[in-house]
């Protein structure tokens, strides 16, 4: 097939150029014969030879630069990436399998069910997308041909994503037509309900830029971030119905250009999805002349013939490459409420262990044993953080790097300088626990913490300090944990699930002993 497409073109330049050729090695011959009889014949000669070689050769060339144009480097198929999609959603399926809070697990198999049904079914995703005032709804129901959203002169007034099955000619397969909230909505919600627009966004097969102006930041920078994830879009300048002419074909030059890149020119079209009814006078039976509004009908057909071309050259591989994309955005999804619940598992692993360190150095009367009751309790708080993090390690693995760390904060100096923090705070506000194991006890349970949440992001990376090693990661911790409204609270906390209940156990035994 290839080499018959080739074939004609060869044969018409191959043509072009041998007659070229011929006129170019006659020409001496030629003119040497017309000069015996006519000089100014022999010159018209030349100009009839020349132009036309240079004819040839351009027509040549022509043919050859629209083959190199039409010659596309050949697609991946639609069947390979669908493959891919298959595989990602595995994938994210062993994540979701991961997950343990119920409701967020219901949620996302929902989402792989949807995916997968509509691996299954000729379905097109067309999401509505723009500012609350741009006519989003208003579009849907000039598509629809009936009123099935409620439009309003004021942002907000399409809370949440709502989902119409509609029909267009030319296109072999049901379109699945979503409205979303607007774009820079204020007030309450406002945030909420562009997120979720832009969820919806990202799920479209193609993409209905709904604007009615030229653009400003908050349009360009969801557009170009949803170029960015390979979204196909057609951007409708709405409204045209009350711009002149030549405003509306400024207006669509400006769109075009700033779009260059993200949106072809030919994508960009001008609409009137709800035009304004016409002022008509109507003279009565009786004489009298009134003045009634007609409705005007919407104007929306080049926006509809462009959805056509779009879904009937493109549509197999639009639904594919977003099958591909949806799983992907599913697995990442699902590894960051995976991550979240972890880090939540994490934190209370960390608290726990905090809390036993600052009772364990509390009740050891001996300074000196500080670090090694700490160490000791710290050895098993790696290897619960581990278990959360779903690492395997042994026991070896945990005792090196655990020693690997109480060397690090003795050589960083932490033991001194969180000593020095928390007495600074028993001095200020925290008058009478100076004494005893207090400080020592706050510090250790402090020093815990910091190093439990480096721990923490060690397992999280995959076993990785990242860059600058353990010696980075536990002082970007305690640089992280050394604000003061933090470590008054932690204090506090401290001596009320340790000193307090320790004094008071102490207290209580006195009394029985007595």
């Amino acid at each position: 097939m290839r080499t018959a497409r080739w074939l004609a073109p060869l044969v018409l330049a191959a043509i072009a150029l041998g007659a070229a050729a011929w006129l170019f090695t006659s020409v001496g011959e030629m003119h040497d014969r017309l000069a015996k009889h006519s000089s100014w014949l022999a010159l018209v000669f030349l100009g009839i030879a020349g132009f036309l070689a240079v004819l040839a050769g351009l027509s040549a060339a022509r043919l050859f630069w629209k083959l190199g144009r039409s010659e596309a480097p050949p697609a991946k198929a639609p069947e390979d990436i669908v493959r891919a999609a298959e595989i990602q959603a595995e994938r994210a399926e062993g994540v979701i399998n991961h997950v343990r809070d119920d409701l967020a697990k219901a949620r996302l198999q929902s989402e792989l069910s949807e995916l997968r049904s509509d691996r299954q079914r000729r379905t097109f995703h067309l999401v509505v997308f723009g500012t609350g005032s741009a006519g989003k709804t208003s579009l849907i129901n000039a598509l629809l041909g009936q009123h099935v959203g409620k439009t309003e002169p004021i942002m907000g007034t399409t809370r949440r994503g709502e989902v119409f099955t509609h029909t267009i000619d030319g296109v072999d397969g049901t379109v699945s037509l979503t409205d979303t909230p607007g774009l820079s909505e204020i007030g309450a919600g406002g945030a909420v309900r562009e997120a979720e627009a832009r969820d919806l966004a990202a799920r479209a097969d193609l993409l209905l830029f709904v604007v009615d102006h030229d653009l400003v930041r908050s349009e360009y920078e969801p557009m170009s971030a949803l170029a960015r994830q390979g979204k196909r879009s057609i951007v409708a300048l709405n409204k045209q119905d009350r711009l002149v002419e030549a405003d509306r074909d400024a207006i669509l030059d400006k769109l075009r250009e700033r779009l260059a890149g993200i949106v072809a020119a030919e994508d960009v079209v001008a609409i009137s999805a709800s035009p304004r009814p016409t002022p008509v006078r109507i003279k009565n039976s009786d004489g009298t002349v009134q003045t009634v509004l007609e409705v005007e009908e919407p104007e929306i057909g080049p926006l509809q013939d462009r959805i056509a071309v779009v879904l009937g050259r493109e549509g197999d591989a639009l639904r594919a490459g977003n099958l591909l994309l949806r799983a992907h955005l599913l697995s990442q999804k699902a590894k960051v409420q995976v991550g979240r619940e972890r880090d939540q598992s994490a934190q209370a692993v960390i608290d726990k262990f905090q809390w036993v360190t600052a009772g364990a150095v509390f009740a050891n009367p001996i300074p000196a044993l500080d670090l090694m009751a700490a160490g000791a309790v710290q050895f098993q708080m790696i290897s619960e953080l581990a278990t959360v993090y779903g690492v395997e390690i042994s026991s070896s693995h945990v005792k090196m790097i655990g020693s690997q760390m109480v060397q690090m904060v003795l050589k960083l100096g932490l033991v001194e300088a969180s000593t020095s923090l928390i007495a600074g705070l028993f001095k200020s506000s925290l008058v009478g626990y100076a004494a005893g194991g207090a400080v020592q006890a706050v510090s250790m349970a402090y020093l815990s913490h910091v190093s439990g949440h480096a721990f923490a992001e060690y397992f999280a990376k995959g076993q990785s300090w990242g860059d600058g090693g353990m010696q980075a990661a536990l002082i970007r911790q305690f640089d992280l944990n050394s604000r003061t409204e933090f470590l008054q609270e932690f204090a506090k906390q401290a001596l009320d699930r340790v000193v307090n209940r320790a004094t008071k156990g102490a207290k209580q035994s006195a009394g029985k002993d007595s």
